[in-house]
């Protein structure tokens, strides 16, 4: 089974205890110097983890460019999150790929059951939908749930038996514009579809 509507590599994402040790070490061995870090609070009952829906979290990012990639490191500091669950069960490291695709909710269909929407907004599971935004300190809020483009424009999924754990976030391609008013040019965007292109 494959992704339909996979438009590029957005990011590849880190599980960090600590955003400034990986940039002392890591991020000085590759040379990146540049690198946007933000603080993000979400409200009670906004996401879910594996079905459960989660109380009030907050938690540090940060994204550089790395020639033609992005990286995210995320660093838990309150609240459960999927990142947060992730250290306690496997320790830092490579958490996530996260790819664009042109209709997330088509794109999560068709993963299909071996897969599971193991982190996303509460509004995934059509009995949480509610209107919230998380906010992203310094840039403002950002909606995640619902939109015009469906129940929040992002999932984390998982394959329910890999023995390889990552996971695979799919980005809506039509939330770009959300994505780089709070994240800038720090992450990788979809080329825009162009009509008259033949």
């Amino acid at each position: 089974m494959s992704v339909p509507g996979i438009v590029g590599l957005c990011h590849i994402g880190f599980a960090v205890h600590s955003i400034e040790e990986f940039r002392r070490t890591w991020g000085a061995l590759l040379g990146i110097e540049d690198w946007l870090v933000r603080d993000v609070d979400h409200p009670d009952g906004l996401l879910q983890l594996h079905g459960e829906i989660l109380g009030p979290s907050s938690s540090r990012v940060a994204f550089a460019r790395l020639a033609d990639t992005a990286i995210e490191l995320v660093e838990p500091h309150r609240g459960r999150t999927r990142t947060s669950a992730w250290l306690e069960e496997r320790g830092p490291g490579i958490h996530h790929l996260a790819f664009w695709v042109d209709d997330l909710d088509r794109a999560v269909a068709a993963l299909g059951d071996g897969t599971e929407v193991s982190y996303s907004p509460a509004g995934r599971r059509p009995d949480t939908m509610s209107p919230m935004t998380a906010v992203v300190r310094g840039r403002g809020a950002m909606p995640l749930a619902p939109t015009s483009t469906g129940p929040g424009f992002w999932a984390y999924t998982e394959s329910r038996d890999a023995q390889v754990p990552w996971c695979l976030e799919l980005l809506d391609a039509r939330s770009t514009d959300v994505v780089r008013a709070a994240f800038g040019d720090h992450l990788v965007y979809p080329r825009p579809h162009r009509e008259d292109q033949a």
